[in-house]
């Protein structure tokens, strides 16, 4: 048999406004906490090296962005310049 939900909005479980499982499931604080130790456990951490290249990469990345928009810049000023004395 096929379970059918009521598609009127005040009918209890057709569309709460938060997931029933949310609500089943509020737990002290204290064991909230111990879950999400357990779950940090699980992650996989990065390793020291790992992390030195991300930096380094983002740092490299910051310094060509950096470069490039100064390059762009001391053409554009050299272009305005050069228009604004042809005009004047």
């Amino acid at each position: 048999m096929v379970e059918r939900r009521s598609p009127k909005p005040e009918a209890e479980g057709s569309s709460p406004s938060a997931p029933a499982s949310t609500r089943k499931n509020m737990k002290n604080p204290l064991k909230f906490i111990q879950e999400v130790k357990q779950e940090a456990f699980k992650v996989t951490w990065p390793t020291g090296k790992e992390t030195l290249q991300g930096t380094l990469m983002v740092v490299a990345m910051a310094i060509v962005a950096a470069l490039f928009f100064l390059l762009l810049d001391q053409i554009l000023k050299f272009f305005l310049e050069m228009l604004l004395k042809v005009s004047f």
